[in-house]
């Protein structure tokens, strides 16, 4: 490349003597040192460390920990998710006993309410029994009409 040449390099700004970090190699990277003596890996004058390959064993390991991590993850989530539930179960159990015991009362009062029908009309049939005209009745007729209307004042 162009900007590694000589030619080039000279152009490159420098490390001046204040505490800002600057571009200090031909690659362009920044030093965090103010010692802009100390030779830097990007430059092509100096060698830079190799690191060593990574063997299959400590990849296959750090997959092997990643997929235990995720499991416990997994596991760790399923537990919450019981704990919640238990914290939930009550609370569910007391509100499903509250609706059967509204509903109960709900249809007791549906009871009661056809039971006062039911008496209401009983009422309305006796007052047509105990307000008949007698005067038009056979002998037979008004004998059963004053059964009838013993039985009701009896009430």
């Amino acid at each position: 490349m162009l900007w590694l040449e000589q030619k080039w390099r000279s152009q490159l700004p420098t490390q001046s003597g204040g505490s800002k970090r600057t571009n200090v190699s031909a690659t362009g990277a920044y030093s965090s040192s103010s010692n802009s003596e100390t030779p830097l890996a990007d430059e092509p004058d100096v060698d830079s460390p190799v690191r060593p390959q990574r063997s299959k064993k400590s990849k296959q390991k750090d997959i092997k920990n990643v997929r235990e991590k995720e499991l416990m993850d997994r596991e760790k989530e399923r537990e919450e998710e019981k704990e919640h539930r238990a914290k939930i179960m009550p609370i569910k159990e007391k509100e499903l006993q509250i609706q059967a015991a509204m509903k109960e009362k709900e249809l007791q009062t549906q009871r009661y309410i056809k039971e006062m029908e039911i008496k209401a009309k009983e009422r309305e049939m006796d007052m047509q029994i105990l307000n008949a005209d007698t005067s038009t009745m056979s002998e037979k007729r008004r004998a059963l009409h004053e059964i009838a209307c013993e039985k009701i004042i009896a009430k």
